[in-house]
């Protein structure tokens, strides 16, 4: 049928099917709650236009133009939206499904609360967009262009996010667990809460950030960039940070219990309360460091280069400290090995 025939159907029954409307004009058209399936509507302008709650299957919205559009509590099922344009659009609690979003062009847009599987974003710009609590499954992500975008709660795992730009991104509580973030770059993010457990972090780039409450526990973090960041409450709990930079750290009561700091620069840190059991750090240099008060039982710092560092009220009971380095380092109020606690620990099991 011809695009009028297909018009006046749709206004009238409110669905449509195997029909071609594209390059049609549909601005701040009234389509809520209608219903497309296998519709071509390439190019089509659909700017201002009410979809909300509308359902879209099997169609082809490639170069669509849908800014301003309300899509809120929408359903996008198998639909190739490639190089659509999706700026300032209010599309909350929307489903999608097998989109494919290759270019497509999303600043200022709001998805808070929706739901991505299965989707592609590649090369896709959704700078500045809020993704609030939205929840990513099985998606692909190259060179998506996410800086400035909010994040928080954003769900995402086991996924490669090795090529997106997340420059000055929120992503406080989001949830990243064994993620791929190999060279990332987090510059000016908000990293507060955020859990990057078991995440790939080599090479990646945390320079000068807060990490306050930020979990990286069991995250694989080798020539790691955390120079000069902060963090209260850092977990670090078996992370792995050798070769890591921590130079002019700070860290409040944080835990990093098992952690391996194996060769790590971590000259001129602070370290105040916190837990260090059974830390890994041969050969590492704290030299100037600042660990009062920590709890650094059974860790190992063979080798290891404490020259100048304080260590007032910090517990070195079972460490292992050969050949390392403690020139003019403070350590008279520190606890030592507790003889009686040594045998109870060696106590053999019945």
């Amino acid at each position: 049928m011809d695009i009028t025939t297909s018009l006046e159907l749709l206004m009238r029954e409110r669905r449509l099917a195997d029909s071609d409307l594209s390059g049609v004009d549909l601005s701040g058209k009234d389509l809520s709650n209608c219903r497309f399936d296998n519709v071509r509507m390439l190019d089509a302008n659909l700017c201002g236009s009410n979809l909300a709650g509308t359902f879209f299957q099997n169609c082809a919205l490639g170069g669509a133009l849908l800014a301003q559009a309300n899509l809120n509590c929408s359903q996008f099922v198998q639909v190739d939206m490639q190089g659509a344009v999706l700026d300032a659009v209010s599309a909350e609690e929307v489903s999608w499904s097998g989109v494919n979003l290759t270019r497509a062009h999303a600043h200022g847009s709001n998805f808070s609360q929706s739901l991505f599987d299965d989707c592609i974003w590649a090369n896709a710009d959704f700078a500045s967009a809020k993704l609030f609590k939205v929840s990513f499954d099985k998606c692909v992500l190259p060179n998506a262009n996410l800086s400035g975008a909010d994040l928080t709660r954003w769900t995402v795992m086991d996924t490669d996010l090795t090529t997106v730009n997340f420059s000055g991104a929120k992503l406080l509580q989001a949830y990243l667990t064994g993620c791929n973030l190999q060279k990332q770059v987090f510059t000016g993010c908000d990293l507060t809460m955020t859990i990057f457990n078991n995440a790939k972090l080599q090479f990646a780039d945390f320079s000068k950030l807060a990490l306050d409450r930020t979990s990286l526990m069991g995250a694989q973090l080798n020539n790691a960039k955390l120079a000069h960041v902060s963090g209260t409450y850092t977990a670090l709990l078996g992370a792995n940070l050798c070769h890591a930079d921590l130079s002019g750290a700070m860290f409040e009561m944080a835990d990093a219990s098992d952690a391996d700091l194996t060769d790590a620069a971590c000259r001129g840190s602070r370290w105040n309360k916190c837990v260090l059991v059974r830390l890994k750090a041969a050969r590492a240099g704290f030299v100037g460091a600042s660990l009062t008060y920590c709890d650094l039982s059974h860790a190992d710092l063979s080798a290891a280069d404490f020259s100048r560092a304080d260590l007032s009220g910090a517990n070195l009971h079972a460490i292992e400290d050969s050949r390392t380095l403690w020139d003019n380092a403070k350590r008279e109020s520190v606890r030592g090995t507790d003889a009686v606690l040594a045998r109870a620990e060696r106590w053999p099991s019945a």
